[in-house]
């Protein structure tokens, strides 16, 4: 009986020893991949990057479509003081991420202009196709 005491013990601080070694193990993993993370997360910004002003997205979805059918249109801009939509589907502001409904009638060429508090403009355009039913 002492000696199957004496083995549980053993067993018993085996057991408690690679626990602790795993949990130690995956602490350290954590805290890796979170130091990655956020290394990939927050790339070097340029010097004079942190005011140009930029248009971050501007697309459709579907870029093609049936007479008829709708468009989710989506844009979004850093650093603008206004923003302007080519042709005018509703009022647009300057936004990170902000989306519309568009239904054109016949292939359309939507153009984003956007205006930051320096003056420089930067623009961005695409078309959307439109197949007869």
């Amino acid at each position: 009986m002492r000696k199957v005491v004496r083995y549980m013990w053993v067993a018993a601080a085996a057991a408690l020893l690679y626990l602790g070694w795993t949990f130690a193990d995956r602490c350290r993993s954590s805290r890796e991949f979170e130091r990655a993370r956020t290394r990939k997360m927050a790339p070097p910004a340029a010097p004079d990057a942190g005011s140009a002003v930029k248009i971050l997205q501007f697309y459709a979805s579907p870029g093609a479509l049936r007479k008829g059918e709708q468009a989710i249109l989506c844009y979004g801009v850093a650093n603008a003081k206004t923003v302007r939509l080519e042709p005018e589907v509703e009022p647009v502001w300057p936004s990170l991420s902000r989306c519309l409904y568009v239904a054109p009638r016949r292939d359309t060429r939507y153009t984003l202009t956007a205006e930051g508090a320096d003056g420089k403009r930067v623009e961005e355009s695409f078309e959307i196709r439109v197949k007869p039913r």
